[in-house]
């Protein structure tokens, strides 16, 4: 029997203790260290461990990174990961296909990850799974393929609040309007998804439109978002509001032969992301080294 992956946690937010506690239950797996610089965690204990303020240094092979959704934000603390000699999984949303974003950044980490003979990827459950790594994985029985939607219905109040707060739930469309127009509220991401879909079929992703619109509720405010991204044949649909209706995850594929998928209830966010943090760490050394994404490491399955 092989030893257990040692693993830092770098990042406690909700989803970070979540992938700790999942690590926990994994006889394969070690946790090690929890890092994270809130002063809100300093002098505690986080699964037993103390919280660490920076990265320790403690013999590990492997981070899972739960800090932020910028590639950019987040660069330099990958590169002292890296850096150290640790492989990485990351939830930021702009890593799952990095080069869509920053190519010359990812090609900078790249030269890193191999100068240090280790592995970075960016995963989740939306982006890194039921918008795009499931659809590709669904077109390995397809001769040809014409089109794809996926569309993807979360009722965002089974959801924790800081999920009900990204898609703007209880604020009146002028509120949302001013947030959305500065950034702030939106599900980051989606246009990462259809350009890492896009590559996977070797079709085009420079020309990827998107559109962002309130689901307002009864009383005029907003229960939510319905966003769309959209190019070269692909179309990512994401419904997230306060209420709706028959949650789902649902992929059409239009080719030979054409494919009708349906995940009813949607695959849980809370529960299923840092499920694939953790499951994707040893797929993700046993690849070489570098920047990889999911469609360019051996088949994703659930790590024992």
């Amino acid at each position: 029997m092989s030893d257990p992956i040692r693993v830092i946690q770098y990042g406690l937010g909700a989803i970070g203790q979540a992938a700790a506690q999942v690590v926990l239950t994994k006889p394969g797996m070690q946790l090690v260290a929890v890092v994270d610089s809130n002063p809100v965690f300093a002098g505690r204990e986080i699964c037993g461990l103390p919280v660490h303020e920076s990265l320790p240094d403690v013999a590990a092979d492997a981070v899972i990174h739960c800090t932020g959704s910028s590639f950019a934000g987040i660069y330099d603390q990958l590169a002292e990961i890296v850096g150290a000699g640790l492989s990485c999984v990351t939830s930021c949303e702009e890593m799952l296909f990095p080069r869509y974003r920053n190519p010359d950044l990812a090609e900078e980490l790249n030269n890193l990850c191999i100068s240090n003979s280790v592995g970075v990827l960016g995963t989740g459950v939306n982006p890194g799974f039921v918008m795009d790594t499931l659809p590709v994985l669904l077109t390995a029985v397809s001769q040809s393929v014409r089109s794809i939607r996926v569309l993807r219905v979360v009722d965002a109040g089974t959801r924790r609040p800081a999920l009900q707060r990204k898609v703007g739930a209880g604020l009146t469309r002028e509120e949302f309007q001013k947030l959305a127009d500065d950034g702030s509220i939106r599900h980051v991401g989606l246009p990462d998804s259809l350009a890492f879909l896009a590559a996977a079929l070797g079709r085009p992703y420079d020309n990827i439109q998107e559109s962002l619109e309130p689901v307002l509720r009864g009383d005029g405010r907003v229960a939510g978002v319905k966003q769309v991204a959209s190019g070269n044949g692909l179309t990512l649909e994401l419904q997230m509001f306060v209420g709706a209706p028959n949650p789902r995850d649902e992929i059409h594929i239009e080719g030979n032969p054409d494919l009708h998928v349906v995940v009813q209830g949607g695959t849980p966010g809370d529960v299923a992301t840092p499920a694939i943090l953790a499951n994707m760490l040893p797929r993700l050394l046993e690849a070489g080294p570098g920047l990889h994404t999911m469609a360019t490491l051996p088949l994703p399955r659930m790590a024992s």
